[in-house]
């Protein structure tokens, strides 16, 4: 007997909630709470929602469309997450584009919540069934004994992103990610030589993941091409990456810091949202006082004011060249493995603008 096809009424059935919240969740919409998003998705992973498309773009697609990509089905690409990415996320257009890659190949993919026990434990979800897997994905998975673990299944493993120490390793997976560590060092030191600075702070952990590390070894670079000393009591380094989302604790930060340096690269783009809101509630101004830059291109970096210095890592091309590797390991399991970084580019906003040479406004 053919097994039962999961819908949105089924995920909705099974949280007590309406079909339209789930649909919410499901697309990404903003006008739902980020802890019943994850509960959505969470439980859409554990049921084995197969429309991952939905999860990433519109529920337009029409029945007999999707009838004729189910008839046409030739394999299955796990992906998993330990947190689904958001909208502001690189990983949420990555995905978009790379399910739709792979769909022309007759792969679909299903979604798999790596939970905090699955971690410690060191196990699969209950529902991951490694004989219907051909290939496994993993996106927002920084566990060093976890990754080590995928990559020992006995099957193609493609990262996006990894662990920071991940080099160490030499894993039986491929790992795509941006290049980080020389735009960003390049970004930097423009900025430092345009304006003059003589102080600079970095804000994000750096042990968080490998593009962090690598982030945190441009800013490094370019303080030393400039003749700069590395100022920790300037930077914002905690390990503990949930305490950045802390406003309270972000604003302590910043008031132990006097002065202020006059430059802060984040880690990323929702890091830098995030500081200059605190800026601003310092009654801090951004630039005239202070200069900010992010990484990654958000969505939100061209919304926030003054919109932000970043840096973008083309993220729907990475969802291209994502399918094509990991399609690619599928037929040929014994290529040597890769870690294939994608070129950057530094976008100048106004986040940077204040005139350079010009006496900072206090």
């Amino acid at each position: 007997m053919a097994k039962q096809r999961i819908l949105i009424q089924d995920i909705a059935d099974s949280l007590q909630l309406s079909r339209t919240t789930v649909s919410k969740a499901l697309n990404g919409s903003e006008n739902i709470s980020e802890k019943t998003r994850q509960k959505i998705l969470q439980r859409a992973a554990e049921l084995n929602y197969k429309q991952f498309s939905s999860l990433t773009s519109d529920f337009n697609s029409s029945a007999s469309a999707e009838n004729n990509a189910s008839s046409n089905i030739h394999g299955n690409i796990a992906l998993t997450f330990h947190k689904f990415p958001d909208k502001q996320h690189i990983g949420s257009s990555l995905l978009t584009t790379m399910e739709q890659e792979i769909s022309k190949y007759g792969y679909t993919l299903s979604l798999f919540t790596i939970q905090d026990t699955d971690i410690r434990y060191l196990r699969l979800p209950n529902t991951f069934d490694l004989n219907n897997i051909d290939a496994i994905l993993c996106v927002e998975l920084f566990d060093r004994e976890y990754c080590k673990m995928l990559s020992s299944l006995n099957k193609p493993v493609l990262f996006i992103d990894s662990y920071y120490t991940v080099a160490e390793d030499n894993l039986k997976a491929d790992i795509l990610l941006m290049e980080s560590k020389y735009r960003l060092a390049n970004m930097v030191k423009k900025l430092i030589q345009e304006h003059r600075i003589s102080r600079a702070g970095f804000v994000g952990s750096y042990t968080h993941c490998l593009s962090f590390y690598e982030r945190w070894a441009g800013f490094c670079m370019a303080l030393q091409d400039c003749d700069l000393t590395l100022d920790k009591s300037a930077c914002i380094i905690d390990k503990e990456d949930i305490k950045y989302w802390d406003q309270m604790w972000l604003l302590s930060q910043l008031k132990l810091m006097d002065p202020l340096p006059e430059l802060f690269v984040c880690a990323n783009d929702s890091l830098a949202i995030n500081l200059i809101s605190c800026l601003k509630d310092l009654n801090i101004k951004v630039p005239n006082q202070v200069l900010v830059t992010g990484f990654d291109n958000a969505p939100a970096s061209i919304v926030v004011e003054p919109h932000l210095t970043t840096v973008n890592s083309h993220s729907t091309d990475m969802g291209i060249i994502a399918a094509k590797k990991i399609l690619d390991r599928i037929q040929n399991t014994a290529l040597p493995y890769t870690n294939t970084y994608l070129q950057t580019d530094a976008i100048y906003r106004e986040s940077t603008m204040r005139k350079p040479f010009d006496k900072k406004i206090y």
